[in-house]
């Protein structure tokens, strides 16, 4: 049987972490220069329509999911980094959702 979207969206993210966990130093976590480029190249949309370029905002997302403040974020404090893409892909999602609605109903 085929992998479900899902499944492969899963297995995809799983395997862009470890890529660029192993560019430097431990090959199990990532570095916060690790995380930008993942980021960057990743989910290039998000990190520009949502203003999130800037250099500090990737500091604080690391800051943040690094709960045993070792300067590394590992698997299972990424998850935590998923979950604020996921919640503001979401977001995005609703607004887009919200305006097509509006838009068809002459709304605005």
């Amino acid at each position: 049987m085929p992998d479900t979207p899902v499944e492969e969206s899963l297995f995809q993210i799983i395997h862009c972490y470890h890529q660029y966990a192993a560019r430097e130093g431990d090959v199990e976590t990532l570095t916060l220069e690790e995380l930008r480029a993942l980021l960057t190249d990743n989910v290039p949309r998000f990190m520009e329509t949502l203003g999130r370029k800037e250099p500090y905002y990737v500091a604080e997302l690391f800051r943040a999911a690094d709960k045993n403040k070792d300067n590394q974020v590992c698997f299972e404090e990424f998850l935590y980094i998923l979950g604020k893409l996921a919640k503001d892909y979401h977001l995005q999602y609703h607004r887009q959702l919200c305006a097509h609605h509006c838009a068809q109903h002459n709304l605005y």
